[in-house]
């Protein structure tokens, strides 16, 4: 069977994720993000986490090189972040509220729902993504805020619960 690029999408859009923005520093020490909804944990001993960057990204070769990233877990009214950090034009670092996580230097989403600071431990190949795995250094959480969630690429978490099952078809 040839299974179209939309066909793929299309079924594996189904799947609800969390949305993050990955960042990091450049060569010239300037802050690089990208919006990842490819994110996962890999490993409890040693704490490991993966997530996917496209090959054709802009913030690929920055990502293939960097020693640390930080993934910042955005919430429900980070929406217009993920926006921002999924677009090719340049981010307005200074409309965004953040501070800098002392020992990697990576730039965290000051509102976030929470961040994973990473050592990059392995770049494996994954087609027209690379794996990029990291080695967990620190966390910081704020656990009563509610996640951004995609789904069919519309945000799910932005509608009320009542639509949010209607959406699903669970209600009527």
């Amino acid at each position: 069977m040839n299974i179209t690029d939309n066909q793929f999408r299309k079924t594996l859009g189904l799947f609800p994720t969390g949305v993050t923005v990955v960042t990091t520093l450049n060569d010239q020490n300037e802050d690089v993000g990208i919006t990842i909804s490819s994110f996962t944990s890999l490993s409890l001993h040693p704490p490991q986490i993966l997530f996917c960057l496209s090959k054709h990204s802009l913030a690929w070769p920055v990502f293939k090189t960097t020693k640390y990233f930080a993934v910042n877990i955005l919430n429900v009214d980070q929406s217009h972040i993920s926006d921002g950090f999924a677009k090719r034009a340049p981010i307005l670092w200074s409309s965004i509220k953040t501070h800098r996580h002392v020992s990697s230097g990576c730039l965290l989403l000051t509102d976030a729902l929470g961040h994973v600071i990473c050592e990059k431990s392995s770049v494996f190949d994954g087609g027209d993504h690379d794996i990029i795995v990291g080695k967990v250094i620190d966390l910081t959480a704020n656990p009563h805020t509610t996640p951004l969630i995609r789904q069919r690429g519309q945000y799910l978490t932005t509608m009320v619960e009542g639509e949010l099952l209607q959406a699903m078809g669970k209600l009527k």
